[in-house]
């Protein structure tokens, strides 16, 4: 390569830079619905998020169950109501909680041992899977206020299935359901009173348990305990305003804490800061990531990342992924919502309440502004309008560059498909669409810009426009200076 030539390649090797700036050396500041792991050293546009639930679901959906009975159900954060959707995707509203004490809305939700289980305030509801298909058998044969906790925690339930136990958090209480015995106990293990349990995970035979004092207080802890003994086993203490939740795969386990995007991986004794949710945080600007709003899909661990007051980061369904063991894991937003601004992606003021894996499929709940829904990945089209951002490149800031050509090789570009470029010269913080045509070469599948930029810092993007199912295929992108 010409020392007058910057190749941007290698999608798969760097993801998310750090910054506009920095990062790995094949790293990119925008990698927005593009896949780079399915096909190693090209870039395609992802599957979309399609909305699945239509006008139905009216509320943030925080949990959601996929159900042995081959449906899926839904629970609202904001009120008592519960979803089902069908195993052919069709959706109803078949109940609402009516706690006989504290609020109905639901905080958290699991199937353990045949039973659909759900956590209001105060009380514990649960039904049969197999007696729990539609409307009239959820009212024949719903048990509500079935147990009750003993802390009444108005936030957080979370519920996790432990050596064929169930537990459930409850303020600085973890209650115990033995399925064997019936037995309920509310206390089955306590923390320190000013601990609040915000979320489990299973880490071996153990239960990994992320904790939140208040909004105010910067420090948190992670417990491990064993299930039987009378207290936790070991704990990592780390200074920020709570454990959000535990991004859990085969052979590890990520955290998410606090409100700057930071993302730990933890051993099972410590916590050690992995990698940060690209992003400008400040008091008031923040993101976070819901209990629920984590899962895997082939293999690939996903994260729906929320933004807080002030839109800091974009914010969408969050993928760390690799091809193979042969490659580095790096992270890209993969999905963003199905929600549009005219024909733009909508990456801010949206909040992810939960993921869960559906077979191949994933179904991710969200809410922006008055709108809400459920989607689910569309297989029949990719993402139109899917985009990446290079970092900037300053060959000389002490004078101007011309950056005479830009060249976009391509393996595939199929009828209806383009990919188009546009670039921000000296941090002008918009795009601009050349003056120039790009000229397409079918022979050498390359595409060439000659545009004849002078900047002393220069940005570019690249859109990739589909068709139905059928998307361009980038190999690189060269920039050529004089």
């Amino acid at each position: 390569m010409a020392s007058n030539q910057i190749n941007i390649s290698g999608w798969n090797n760097g993801g998310i830079s750090d910054s506009r700036w920095s990062g790995l050396s094949d790293s990119l500041y925008r990698m927005v619905g593009v896949d780079p792991h399915s096909e190693p050293a090209v870039l395609k546009a992802e599957q979309k998020l399609k909305k699945d639930s239509g006008s139905i679901v009216t509320e943030l959906v925080k949990y959601q169950v996929v159900s042995t009975n081959g449906r899926t159900y839904h629970f609202s954060s904001e009120s008592g109501k519960i979803w089902e959707r069908t195993s052919t995707g069709t959706w109803s509203l078949v109940h609402t909680t009516t706690p006989s004490v504290g609020e109905a809305k639901c905080l958290g939700a699991i199937e353990f041992n045949g039973y659909i289980i759900w956590a209001t305030q105060s009380k514990l509801h649960r039904i049969l899977a197999t007696n729990a298909e539609g409307a009239e058998e959820w009212a024949a044969n719903v048990e509500e206020d079935w147990q009750t906790f003993s802390r009444t925690n108005a936030f957080f339930h979370p519920m996790m299935e432990q050596n064929l136990n169930l537990y459930i958090g409850d303020s600085n209480y973890l209650a115990e359901w033995n399925a064997d015995d019936g037995v309920f106990t509310p206390d089955a293990l306590d923390l320190e009173s000013c601990y609040n349990i915000k979320c489990l995970a299973k880490i071996g035979t153990d239960l990994a348990i992320g904790t939140k004092i208040n909004d105010t207080v910067a420090k948190s802890s992670i417990f491990r305990w064993n299930t039987w003994s009378v207290s936790f086993t070991t704990s990592d203490e780390v200074n920020e305003v709570g454990i959000n939740a535990f991004i859990q795969a085969d052979n590890f386990l990520y955290v998410s804490a606090g409100h700057s995007g930071n993302i730990y991986s933890y051993d099972g004794e410590r916590l050690e800061l992995y990698r940060k949710i690209q992003g400008s945080y400040s008091p008031t600007a923040t993101c976070h990531v819901n209990p629920d709003a984590t899962t895997v899909l082939d293999n690939q661990v996903l994260v729906g990342v929320s933004n807080g007051t002030g839109n800091p980061c974009l914010s969408g369904v969050y993928r760390i992924g690799r091809h193979s063991r042969n490659y580095s894991w790096i992270m890209d937003l993969a999905y963003p919502i199905s929600l549009r601004n005219g024909s733009n992606l909508v990456t801010s003021d949206v909040e992810i309440g939960s993921i869960v894996t559906l077979g191949q499929q994933i179904l991710v709940s969200w809410k922006s502004g008055t709108s809400c829904g459920v989607d689910i990945l569309d297989p029949d089209n990719k993402l139109d309008g899917a985009y990446i951002e290079t970092r900037v490149m300053r060959p000389d800031r002490l004078t101007h560059s011309t950056f005479q050509k830009f060249t976009m090789a391509y393996n595939s570009l199929p009828a209806g498909t383009s990919l188009t470029l546009s670039y921000d010269k000296n941090y002008a913080g918009s795009y601009t669409t050349p003056t120039s045509s790009q000229v397409v070469d079918t022979d050498r599948k390359i595409i060439t810009l000659e545009e004849g930029i002078e900047a002393t810092a220069l940005q570019l993007k690249v859109v990739f426009t589909c068709s139905s199912n059928s998307t361009p295929s980038l190999e690189s992108l060269d920039v050529f200076l004089t």
